[in-house]
């Protein structure tokens, strides 16, 4: 039997099977672009991960530095560290991206720390401690996106909720968003977060009911 013809750029003709690209979700996109040089992506990108930033940094505040600094300050600096070292970042992920600005922030937050304790003097032990708060925070964004989302459209989305997640934290009440970060971030019993905040246990506990509702509500869940 004659063979059919096939043209020289058929790809099975060659023995290759056209792979297709796998899609990347808008936030990788923006990654990619960033790391080519795009100012205009890159100041996109970090305006996207600038509420993340700031609940971020509010727990390391909150927990080294006796609210000695303020978050949204740090978040920016944070943001010009990022933007002038952007040719240092090597990763492609979105995950890659919030752990590259974790570390800076971390750095950013040690050196308040020694202005605030008066020493110039690196403490490894602030750091790592600064590190672990970064870590239980970003813990507790990604345990309130609920289900397994393997699929890369799955994904991105767990992506992009994570990064609205911080957003609607950090558009809370403030003694909402308080009694939350001191409960689920902090790990502490009501009765220490009720000392904390100077209220009565119950008034913590319904204060951290409101919370959730309100959380659940700006995420479209309620």
């Amino acid at each position: 039997m004659e063979e059919p013809n096939r043209s020289a750029g058929d790809p099975a003709a060659a023995g290759k099977v056209p792979v297709a690209k796998e899609s990347i979700s808008p936030t990788e996109q923006l990654i990619a672009a960033a790391r080519k040089g795009d100012n205009a992506a890159l100041g996109d990108l970090l305006a996207n991960y600038r509420r993340y930033l700031v609940f971020l940094a509010r727990t390391g505040i909150h927990n080294h530095l006796q609210a000695k600094a303020d978050p949204s300050d740090v978040a920016q600096e944070v943001c010009l560290a990022a933007h002038g070292n952007i040719a240092d970042f090597q990763g492609t992920t979105a995950e890659e991206f919030a752990g590259w600005l974790r570390g800076i922030l971390s750095n950013t937050l040690a050196m308040h720390a020694r202005k605030y304790l008066g020493t110039q003097k690196r403490d490894p032990r602030l750091e790592q401690r600064l590190q672990q708060s970064m870590a239980s925070a970003t813990g507790f964004l990604q345990s309130q996106l609920a289900g397994d989302r393997t699929s890369p459209s799955q994904h991105f989305a767990r992506n992009e909720a994570f990064l609205q997640l911080a957003e609607a934290l950090e558009s809370l009440p403030a003694d909402y968003r308080q009694v939350i970060v001191l409960r689920h971030v902090e790990g502490l019993p009501f009765a220490e977060v009720a000392t904390e905040m100077q209220r009565s246990v119950d008034s913590v506990e319904k204060l951290w009911v409101r919370g959730l509702t309100k959380l659940k509500a700006i995420m479209g869940e309620g």
